[in-house]
């Protein structure tokens, strides 16, 4: 299953898998909630040309480890952190997707001198999705044990606007990742140890609103404005909160805005880092 350009690296007795491309100042690529390394490969051929980037598998996900811990933000961020120093020591540019600009954005707020630059892409704050929040119930998962390829196919449809953009690769690793063992119980403890019927945990939603005044580095915001997954207001309100923070809106592009409509991206993203 992994490709030759796949390398591992034991973080914390956690085996990562993550792939990179190119020379220059070092960009990390953080994927979302059931996410995988491969959503930035076209993403990945651009900058690359400019930037040493790396794209990770987070624990619990693609084919990294799937340790039996909480996968709260605040311990999927001390895995970033750890990978992050393996490389250097020097400061770096992030990216994070969905649930990884959360996860990034309480990186900063945890490890300010780290990053140099931040970009974050249709990310989780204040609102989330009803069935996401419904799937925070602890009998959940006892009823789904496999992701069926016919809810795959659904969720890549709705994570898309032009569907001539979804590849049968990103169906392909979409199915085979959540179908991995252990993948699947990660996504919903993710689920459980950040977000209640009500929405994202108080003590972070605290912790968020009051940190993310204190941000003082160049934060990049963008968002899609036919997001079916993550409502843009979640952009808008990071935006109010970052004085640092610039944003763009995506026009006629869906959820998974770095691979559907990669070139834009990396236009803004090459302009912001440099």
């Amino acid at each position: 299953m992994t490709s030759r350009a796949d390398k591992m690296k034991n973080i914390n007795g956690c085996q990562i898998r993550y792939r990179e491309a190119g020379n220059g100042p070092l960009l990390f690529l953080v994927h979302g909630i059931a996410g995988f390394l491969e959503e930035w490969e076209p993403a990945m051929k651009v900058l690359s040309e400019k930037y040493h980037v790396i794209a990770l598998d987070l624990p619990g996900h693609g084919l990294s480890g799937k340790p039996d811990i909480e996968y709260t933000i605040d311990n999927l961020a001390c895995c970033l952190r750890s990978f992050i120093q393996s490389f250097t020591s020097e400061k770096i540019y992030l990216a994070g997707h969905s649930l990884g600009g959360s996860i990034c954005l309480n990186f900063i707020l945890r490890w300010p001198e780290i990053v140099e630059r931040l970009v974050i892409i249709n990310s989780v704050f204040e609102r989330i999705p009803l069935y996401i929040r419904l799937a925070s119930f602890s009998f959940i998962p006892h009823l789904i044990k496999k992701g069926p390829f016919f809810i795959v196919r659904l969720m890549s449809k709705r994570s898309f606007h032009k569907k001539n953009r979804i590849t049968p690769e990103f169906e392909h690793f979409s199915y085979i990742y959540i179908s991995t063992p252990g993948n699947l119980k990660a996504m919903f403890s993710i689920i459980r140890s950040n977000i209640s019927l009500q929405g994202i945990s108080k003590r972070l939603l605290d912790k968020f609103r009051e940190g993310l005044k204190q941000i003082n580095i160049p934060v990049l915001i963008l968002f899609s404005e036919k997001d079916r997954i993550v409502p843009k207001s979640n952009s808008y309100q990071l935006n109010r909160l970052i004085g640092t923070s610039k944003i763009i809106e995506f026009k006629n592009c869906g959820h998974e805005l770095q691979y559907e409509d990669y070139e834009q991206f990396c236009r803004e993203v090459q302009v912001f880092l440099s």
